[in-house]
């Protein structure tokens, strides 16, 4: 007898299946990606501390638009070590995963199979899903409270890097990519009218008081314009120079120009980066803790700056620099400051690429030389350094050697003294070097002696020093211990040349010279003329403020100051916090 197939005889499973199962190849690859990008932002994050002292933010990610000037700092044993790691923590991080999540789906699914591939997705699974997203994005958010939760909710230390280590990196740089779209003050202390008030008595007060000019090259017999050249050196912290108290014989020729110039003993960095050290520079803004300018070209194409001014003064104008100028948007915005002639790496044979960031100091400043030979005077130019920076791999060894972090910083800085040295020897031939100021400034401070972090304001104390031949004898080896910032430069030379710096910025660029008390035919003593001055600088951490009363640093998660030195009263606490406001809505205007 024939026996027919009966109604019991179970259908293929992989027709029922197949839908769970796409469904849960979806979940899968989407988990994947997340891994991959989780673990990419993290490692980052690692490798950006060592060198900011800060947290992945957007700034680190506008940055990625120019990968090859990141790639250039990496040795191709540290690129090939970064891939190898990212692979292995990728693949660990995908096998947990699969414990966790994969082998447990059919619990997760409230199924009853114990083989995950055969649990289809049932109706209680989706009809959790609602209270599973609830419940999620009140995890995110940090409960029912009316704040949700912030970096400070972590922060339990007073060593800024433990809090760092207790923050969720992704969270943070999530945050701070939603802060950048923002047009809204998060760094408001006080009314806006209050806040103004106290940034003009700080700012105005001493030019209401004093009304001068200073004369600097009386004896000066040349009538025509003076050219101005500015030096701006890569991360030239004071800490390697001898006059303001760092390692002694690294700079050696600095020390020469320091014997016969001014020295501004208590210069600060307002920031951390070169794009933000450029643009205090030259057009006389202070940095923001969290922004960048340059990266935002039409707020940056409105500030005024010294080639601006200069250009229309019919001065010819020339930027040089041995590096990539598409880095953080810097080329855009030299081009909107008017320079006649900019230089940089592809400008330069590939054989004189010989650091990885680029063209090497000594190379850089030769060339400038026979550049600036060609300009018509008078002239103002720009040449900007890069050899200290990582990976410190210049062709140059000197009584510093050695594979630690301080010893390569310490050649690097040695190897860009000597490349100003013969730059100011060669300099000296030239038939324009008697009627040239010359500014030398770095760009910004270094962490990098003795791993200090980016809130101590030894980070940010650099080397100011205006020189000229044609300096009267007074003024030759004379130093001003105001306290000042980078910034303030382009107010303090021009008046120096017969020219002024019209800005509508406030804060902006201070006149050194109506500031400090210089004069020897002012009949008060100084302290009664002026008041000492102030410095300010920040980060995505908080602020810092110095004056003669102290250092210190406000930090705003936990909204408490740190004492580096001394202390502040509760006046410059309310002065520094106005300031950072009236700065960030003047940025925030723009």
């Amino acid at each position: 007898m024939v026996q027919h197939p009966t109604s019991n005889v179970q259908r293929p499973a992989s027709n029922i299946q197949r839908p769970a199962s796409s469904v849960q190849h979806l979940i899968s690859g989407f988990n994947f990606l997340l891994i991959s990008a989780l673990v990419f932002v993290f490692g980052a994050n690692v490798f950006i501390y060592e060198e900011w002292h800060t947290l992945l933010n957007n700034r680190a990610v506008e940055y990625l638009s120019t990968p090859r000037a990141l790639l250039d700092s990496m040795s191709l044993g540290f690129k090939i070590g970064a891939v190898l790691l990212y692979i292995g923590a990728v693949w660990l991080m995908w096998e947990v995963y699969e414990y966790v999540v994969i082998r447990q789906w059919s619990f997760l699914s409230l199924g009853h199979s114990s083989n995950p591939a055969n649990d289809p997705i049932t109706r209680w699974s989706l009809l959790l899903l609602p209270l599973w997203l609830v419940v999620l994005a009140l995890m995110i958010r940090g409960g029912l409270g009316v704040m949700p939760i912030n970096e400070s909710a972590v922060y339990y230390s007073q060593n800024p890097f433990d809090n760092h280590a207790a923050t969720n990196t992704a969270w943070h740089l999530a945050h701070s990519q939603m802060e950048v779209r923002s047009t809204t003050n998060h760094f408001r202390f006080m009314s806006k009218e209050v806040a103004h008030q106290e940034v003009d008595k700080l700012l105005n007060g001493a030019a209401r008081a004093i009304n001068f000019q200073t004369q600097f090259f009386q004896t000066r017999q040349d009538t025509t314009p003076l050219n101005v050249v500015f030096l701006i050196m890569e991360s030239h912290t004071a800490q390697v120079v001898d006059a303001l108290g760092g390692e002694p014989g690294v700079c050696p020729h600095l020390s020469r120009l320091i014997r016969e110039g001014i020295l501004f003993e208590n210069c600060y960095g307002s920031g951390y980066r070169t794009d933000q050290g450029l643009v205090s520079v030259l057009a006389g803004y202070p940095a923001q803790p969290d922004q960048s300018i340059v990266l935002l070209s039409d707020k940056a194409a409105k500030l005024n700056s010294v080639p601006k001014t200069l250009r229309d003064q019919g001065y010819s104008t020339a930027f040089f620099y041995g590096g990539e100028l598409t880095f953080a948007n810097i080329g855009v915005w030299l081009s909107d400051q008017r320079f006649n002639k900019i230089l940089s790496e592809k400008d330069f044979a590939k054989s004189e690429k010989t650091q990885r960031w680029g063209v090497d100091d000594h190379l850089l400043l030769q060339r400038s030389l026979l550049e600036i030979n060609q300009l018509k005077p008078p002239f103002f130019a720009t040449a900007m350094t890069l050899s200290l920076h990582p990976p410190y791999d210049v062709p140059y060894k000197s009584q510093w050697q050695g594979d630690d972090n301080r010893s390569r910083f310490l050649n690097s800085a040695a190897f860009a003294d000597w490349a100003i040295g013969e730059f100011f020897k060669s300099a000296e031939q030239q038939p324009w070097y008697k009627n040239t100021l010359f500014v030398l400034v770095a760009d910004h401070g270094s962490a990098s002696i003795g791993d200090i972090g980016q809130d101590n304001p030894k980070a940010r104390h650099l080397p100011l020093i205006f020189f000229s031949p044609a300096f009267d004898n007074l003024w030759k080896g004379k130093r001003l211990d105001i306290f000042c910032n980078h910034h303030d430069i382009a107010a303090t030379v021009l008046p120096m040349i017969g020219q002024k710096f019209e800005e509508k910025n406030q804060p902006g660029s201070r006149d050194l010279w109506l500031w400090n008390g210089i004069l020897n035919d002012s009949p008060l003593p100084a302290r009664q003329r002026f008041h000492n001055g102030f410095a300010y600088y920040a980060n995505e951490n908080g602020i810092g403020w110095i004056n003669d009363q102290g250092k210190g640093f406000y930090t705003f998660t936990d909204k408490t100051w740190h004492m580096w030195e001394g202390r502040l009263d509760s006046t410059s606490q309310q002065n520094a916090k106005a300031y950072l406001q009236v700065l960030y809505d003047d940025f925030l205007a723009k």
